[in-house]
């Protein structure tokens, strides 16, 4: 069975899955977890200001974090972001870094960090709002993603996903670290047999 936690449950229907809308600033308690993905995050715009994206992009990612580990989980899959630094003087980075290093103090026994460049898919599903800069970013990144090198490629969801699931599972003791290159490698892309 598969338990997803979000701001709001998005429009899916599979019967194993089960779908919960939670505030993480009050986390419920979870039933036992093997492993935890964790893939919250907003964009300074959509959430307003520094406090309210650190909210999400900090405080929830380690609220979720800490509930699973409670809960059981030994293993950790995380999307932060390409550039994620807790010494940054970029905001952005620094709050990405800022959780990567935290999470490691969370005693997981794999803990592996996904760092996509720039993530490619459609926002509605997940009712987003529409934004036009981010739009026309991935236009130009979809013509330029053959020339350019592989940690910066833009990266679609799902192709993150599955590699982030697929080093989850193998299970190997310790930090990973999925740059833009180990994302588009076979070896993570592939689905375990």
């Amino acid at each position: 069975m598969l338990h997803a936690k979000g701001r709001r449950a998005p429009a899916l229907n599979h019967p194993r899955l089960q779908l919960h809308a939670v505030d993480f600033a009050a986390m419920p308690a979870l039933p036992h977890v093997d492993d935890v993905y964790i893939t919250l995050g907003t964009t300074m715009a959509a959430a307003g200001s520094q406090s309210a994206f650190r909210a999400v992009d900090y405080d929830a990612v380690m609220a979720t974090a800490r509930a699973a580990r409670a809960a059981g989980a030994t293993r950790c899959g995380v999307v932060t972001a390409m550039g994620a630094n807790a010494q940054s003087r970029i905001f952005y980075n620094r709050v990405k870094g800022e959780v990567e290093r935290d999470l490691q103090q969370l005693g997981f026994e794999t803990l592996v960090i996904a760092r996509p460049s720039l993530l490619m898919g459609e926002r509605r599903a997940l009712q987003q709002a529409h934004r036009p800069a981010e739009s026309l970013s991935l236009k130009l990144f979809q013509w330029l993603n053959p020339v350019l090198p592989a940690n910066y490629r833009a990266r679609s969801g799902a192709e993150v996903a599955r590699a982030l699931v697929r080093a989850v599972q193998l299970g190997r003791p310790g930090l990973q670290v999925l740059s833009g290159r180990a994302l588009q490698a076979s070896w993570y892309r592939e689905q375990p047999s």
